[in-house]
């Protein structure tokens, strides 16, 4: 009995040594296309991304396969590089389907990847079937108050906007706001996005006093992070502004007006 259960140990250590080492190549070419993505050299990056997929699937890991051939697209898509990124992107959920559980994270990362090729494309109806596919898993894996579920809220969102859609947009970027707000404080960075996100959708709706109050907040978390005067809150002056004078506030809405050409121009 002794014997057996040895036996079976060093097999599974031989086992476990052998994944290692096929696996250590296409990390190897992962985290060097990793580097290259950080440093903005993108072909370089496609390069070894896409080595890193063929290493993976010789040494059966498809998890790995999966990823390398969504951050390949991700670059394309960057590039508007459509046809080819959904290749890979079909690619990768081949793999995954075939391979992964079904509500697997990587799929949700692929998922949320198709989300953003179809919105580039302009078909809203696929994107919104993937966002929230991505959605869906990511639910169910890490449960409501995540960043990464916050970000598919944040998707959905973006999309209903681009479509005209703004209730569902509104009600998507509260969700989003909501977690964001609970995670990492009203003053986050990510907490920014999210009002300013909101300002757009009531905006496009005709809703300037709600418009405003969001805008304001967005800029007020802003100043908070930047400083009055960095050029980066241009946008967000000009956003208050535009709103401050969409109400009728006009000696309002001249005085962001200026501090929105102020900051542009240096002064």
């Amino acid at each position: 009995m002794l014997r057996n259960s040895v036996s079976v140990l060093i097999a599974c250590c031989i086992t476990a040594s052998l994944f290692a080492q096929n696996n250590a190549l296409p990390d190897q070419y992962l985290k060097i296309a990793e580097e290259f993505r950080k440093n903005t050299q993108n072909d370089s990056a496609m390069v070894y991304y896409l080595r890193a997929a063929v290493e993976y699937h010789k040494a059966v890991n498809a998890d790995g396969e999966a990823n390398a051939y969504t951050q390949a697209a991700n670059i394309l898509i960057r590039q508007n590089s459509y046809g080819t990124a959904k290749l890979y992107l079909e690619k990768a959920l081949f793999v995954g389907q075939s391979s992964l559980d079904s509500n697997s994270l990587t799929i949700a990362t692929t998922c949320l990847s198709q989300g953003v090729l179809y919105g580039g494309l302009e078909n809203y109806e696929q994107s919104l079937f993937y966002h929230n596919k991505a959605l869906a898993i990511r639910l169910l894996k890490l449960g409501e108050f995540n960043a990464d579920v916050a970000t598919s809220y944040g998707n959905i969102g973006n999309i209903y906007f681009r479509n005209k859609n703004n209730d569902a947009a509104i009600e998507a970027h509260l969700k989003a706001m909501k977690i964001r707000e609970k995670l990492f404080g009203k003053t986050s960075p990510e907490v920014s996005q999210s009002y300013a996100n909101l300002g757009n959708a009531y905006k496009d709706k005709a809703d300037y006093a709600k418009a405003l109050e969001y805008y304001d907040k967005a800029l007020q978390n802003k100043i908070l992070q930047l400083g009055p005067t960095h050029k980066d809150l241009a946008k967000y002056y000009g956003n208050v502004s535009d709103m401050y004078l969409m109400t009728g506030n006009k000696e309002k809405g001249a005085l962001y007006k200026a501090k929105k050409e102020s900051v542009s121009s240096g002064n």
